[in-house]
C-alpha cells in the first residue's frame, strides 16, 4: 500500500499556569500534591516549555494536568487536550496492533514476512514479525549517513510517497546480525513491520491503527504529518544547549526545531496523542476487553533476555521492575521537539503517561513515573 494513501488516511517552570483535569473522588488532595511535587522537580531540573501528564487507575482518570506553554512564540498555554509527539512510544502502539491482528488470524507473527512481501531482498525473506517487534530482525538503527546532506538528503527531510521510498532507507543495508540471533534496537525494523501489516491486511497502517486501537480504546491517535493541520499539536523546541552546538551565537533558552517528516517511521516514532489518551491506551492492557486476551498474552510474554542496553522485551513493551520492585511495562521516546513516556503498573492498575515538547528532556522518565506511582499507590 503506497505512502500517499497512508498520508491521506491521517486521521518552563512550575510557576507557569497549569491546566488540569482530575477526579476528586478518585484522587485525594495529598496524592495530587505529591504528584505535582514530582513535576516541580522535573521542571526545576530541565528546560521544558510544556509538560503534560496523565494517570489512570483502571478505566478511571486520576489526574491529567499540563504545565507551561504549548507554543512559546504565541504564548499558548498547554492544556491536557494538546497532542504531543510520542517518539518511540509509537512502537508499543504498533506492537499492540500487531498482537490484535495476530489474535484474530489476520497475520502470523511467526511466519516468514516473505509470505506477505515476497519481493523483499533475500536477507529478509525468513524474518518474522515477532523478530521485528522484539528488535531481533538484524535491521540497523540510525547511522550518520541518514543525516547526510548529500542526495537524497537527511531522512527527516525527504518525501515518502510509496512503500518503495520507505524501504529505500534501509532494506538493502547489511544486517547487524542474522535474524533472531541478537537484540539490536531498530526503528527501521518497526517501519518494516508496519509495511508487512499493510501487505497482510491490504489496509493502510494508519487505518489499522484507527480500526484496531483508537476506536476500541476510545482514543485519538494521529500521524505527525508536518504539512497537515493537526488540531492541538504542540510546537516543538530544542533546548538552548542543543541550539548552541549548531550555532554558538544562539542565546535563547529554547529554539524552534526544523520541520521534520517522520512518514518513514510512523510505526516506530511518528505518532501523536495527548498524554490522557496515551494513559488510556496503557490502561486498556490491564484486562481483556478493549484488547483480546490472546493479544495481551502475546504482548507480555517475555521474548528476550535483558541486555546492557535493554530490559527483557515482550512484543515491543519493556518488562522489568522499578526500584521498589513493582512490575512495570513501559517504553519511552525522544525525538526533535519531544520526550514521551508510558509506564503501566499492572499490579497497582496504574497507567502513567507524560510528554514534553522539547528534545530529550527530561532524560530520565522512568524515575519520575515511579515517583508518581508512589503518590497514587499511597
Amino acid at each position: 500500500m503506497g505512502m500517499m494513501s497512508r498520508r491521506s488516511l491521517f486521521l518552563g517552570t512550575i510557576a507557569l499556569a497549569a491546566t488540569s483535569l482530575c477526579s476528586a473522588r478518585a484522587a485525594s488532595k495529598s496524592q495530587l500534591t505529591a504528584a505535582r511535587l514530582v513535576v516541580q522537580e522535573i521542571l526545576a531540573a530541565n528546560p521544558i516549555p510544556a509538560l503534560s501528564v496523565a494517570v489512570m487507575r483502571g478505566d478511571e482518570i486520576l489526574w491529567a494536568e499540563a504545565f507551561g506553554q504549548a507554543d512559546v512564540e504565541l504564548s499558548v498555554k498547554a492544556t491536557p487536550q494538546h497532542r504531543f509527539r510520542l517518539g518511540s512510544v509509537s512502537k508499543v502502539i504498533t506492537a499492540t496492533l500487531s498482537a490484535q491482528l495476530a489474535a484474530r488470524g489476520a497475520v502470523d507473527l511467526d511466519a516468514p514476512i516473505s509470505r506477505y512481501m515476497p519481493e523483499l531482498p533475500q536477507q529478509h525473506q525468513a524474518t518474522t514479525l515477532r523478530q521485528l517487534l522484539t528488535h531481533r530482525g538484524g535491521i540497523r538503527h540510525y547511522e550518520d549517513k541518514d543525516w547526510s546532506i548529500t542526495p537524497p538528503g537527511p531522512i527527516d527531510h525527504r518525501r515518502y510517497n510509496s512503500t518503495a521510498d520507505i524501504l529505500a532507507v534501509f532494506i538493502d543495508d547489511p544486517l547487524i546480525a542474522p535474524p533472531g540471533t541478537m537484540v539490536s534496537y531498530s526503528t527501521f525494523g518497526y517501519s518494516l513491520a508496519s509495511l508487512v501489516l499493510e501487505a497482510a491486511t491490504k489496509v493502510p497502517f494508519l487505518e489499522l491503527i484507527q480500526r484496531e486501537i483508537a476506536a476500541p480504546c476510545g482514543i485519538t491517535i494521529s500521524a505527525d504529518a508536518p504539512a497537515q493541520i493537526v488540531p492541538n499539536r504542540v510546537s516543538g523546541y530544542h533546548p538552548g544547549e542543543i541550539m548552541r552546538r549548531i550555532d554558538p551565537s544562539f542565546a535563547g533558552e529554547w529554539g524552534n526545531i526544523p520541520q521534520n517528516n517522520p512518514a518513514y517511521k510512523w510505526a516506530g516514532g511518528g505518532l501523536l496523542a495527548t498524554p490522557t489518551d496515551l494513559a488510556r491506551f496503557g490502561a486498556s492492557h490491564l484486562a481483556a476487553g478493549k484488547l483480546s486476551k490472546e493479544a495481551l498474552t502475546a504482548l507480555f510474554t517475555i521474548h528476550t533476555q535483558a541486555t546492557d542496553r535493554s530490559p527483557p522485551l515482550g512484543l515491543g513493551w519493556r518488562i522489568d521492575r522499578d526500584g521498589s520492585n513493582r512490575l512495570r511495562w513501559h517504553h519511552a521516546g525522544g525525538q526533535d521537539g519531544a520526550r514521551a513516556s508510558l509506564v503501566v503498573y499492572p499490579v497497582e492498575r496504574l497507567s502513567i503517561a507524560l510528554a514534553t515538547n522539547v528534545t530529550q528532556h527530561p532524560g530520565d522518565v522512568n524515575g519520575p513515573s515511579a515517583k508518581i506511582a508512589d503518590a497514587f499507590a499511597a
